[in-house]
């Protein structure tokens, strides 16, 4: 039989493991079983995906900062240096 839904929220990741691997031994699986690990695989290579493409884009944006503060630094320093006294 089956936990109700707040039960099984409550265990923690291995005694669901330990209780998954103790039912397969005598459970019989359908074609869906390996549809739903395979979209899952997919969707967590996805997902490592859009992570490391916004690590990324998050470094581009501190280099970019960077860059434009050194810029107005050298800006500031040349309208000094060239401003008639």
């Amino acid at each position: 039989m089956a936990d109700s839904y707040e039960p099984l929220r409550k265990k923690s990741k291995e005694i669901l493991v330990r209780e998954h691997d103790d039912k397969a031994t005598s459970t019989q699986l359908g074609l869906g079983f390996y549809r739903e690990e395979i979209a899952r695989r997919e969707a967590e290579e996805q997902s490592q995906i859009i992570l490391n493409f916004t690590k990324q884009m998050r470094d581009m944006t501190i280099a970019i900062t960077v860059m434009t503060g050194v810029v107005l630094v050298l800006t500031i320093i040349n309208v000094y240096l060239v401003w008639p006294k």
